[in-house]
């Protein structure tokens, strides 16, 4: 990032390196959940190093201390010997097998949702085939250890890279294209949609039904955002609707319903609740800055359909 790559061309990338570790020091600090665990690593021809915190004041504050005082070596210890830090000892390389493997084998984990943010101002030099191999199983990879990827490309150079990406189409890895911002935004807005909805047939029958977002990132999601809202084929109700996403990070769809109120309550289990889900993504032309920097996780909102009576509690005053 440093303007040594070179480009197709034969032209000098753009020195972005400032820009570049601003950008994610501001993206540090925009996180609130201080639960969150934050890995960065810097990385050549492999990854070069590895700092984690999680996002408390002082573990962000390590972290940021680390990231501004950066710079990149031209030696490193290599099983003994020191060897050159890009490998050939020539111009700065990029490999993105290594560093994308070092991040599979030992950051990413099922017990918690992972997002991977892969920053990068060219495209791989070598180890192309690996790469490859690893996107085409990173389907599997993602679902296993609940890890969303996304490849963040800096640079026209980079932008070359993402026809990989296009022609594998690895589920859960997105790519996204802030050349337009000179490389200085690399904050993404994340939307998770939420887990359960509780519908009672017998209370809620004909009324909208209502999403909650958590919602991670700096700043405030653009205006205009719009969410493609559609349910999963079941007996019940039919859900497929386009809706702008609310200041308080909700949408409110209508329900088609597929039954009566009367053959619901016939139909369903008293016992039991019937499990119906709900799916978001990003509507069309969300993909299109500003918007294209808000990404929705594919987790789908399960609705619960309760068929009986909510319990209520009266209050008697003499």
């Amino acid at each position: 990032m440093q303007g040594k790559a070179k480009n197709i061309d034969g032209t000098l990338t753009p020195n972005i390196w400032n820009q570049v570790k601003n950008a994610i020091i501001e993206d540090i600090k925009s996180i609130s959940d201080d639960h969150t665990e934050i890995v960065v690593i810097p990385f050549q021809h492999k990854a070069l190093d590895k700092w984690s915190a999680f996002a408390t004041k002082d573990g962000k504050d390590s972290l940021i201390r680390k990231i501004s005082n950066y710079v990149l070596p031209l030696f490193i210890k290599q099983n003994g010997k020191i060897v050159p830090a890009n490998g050939k000892g020539g111009t700065t390389w990029t490999c993105l097998y290594e560093p994308l493997k070092e991040v599979v084998n030992k950051v990413l984990s099922p017990d918690k949702v992972d997002i991977l943010k892969l920053m990068t101002d060219g495209i791989p030099d070598e180890h192309q085939a690996e790469y490859k191999n690893l996107l085409r199983h990173w389907c599997q990879i993602a679902e296993e250890k609940d890890a969303f990827g996304f490849y963040i490309m800096l640079t026209s150079q980079a932008v070359a890279g993402q026809t990989v990406l296009d022609t594998i189409k690895p589920c859960r890895f997105d790519a996204i294209n802030v050349t337009d911002l000179g490389g200085t935004n690399v904050s993404l807005q994340m939307l998770t949609p939420q887990h359960i909805l509780a519908f009672n047939i017998r209370e809620d029958y004909g009324k909208e039904l209502t999403i909650k977002y958590a919602h991670s990132g700096s700043g405030r999601i653009q205006p205009g955002y719009k969410i493609h809202v559609r349910s999963y084929e079941n007996s019940y109700i039919e859900v497929d609707e386009i809706v702008e996403l609310k200041e308080d990070y909700t949408v409110s769809v209508k329900a088609k319903y597929l039954m009566s109120q009367a053959e619901m309550i016939s139909k369903l289990s008293v016992e039991e609740n019937e499990k119906l889900f709900l799916y978001s993504e990003p509507a069309e032309d969300m993909n299109k800055l500003p918007y294209a920097m808000t990404r929705i996780l594919d987790t789908p909102t399960t609705i619960e359909m309760i068929n009986k009576p909510e319990k209520t509690v009266k209050f008697y005053v003499r």
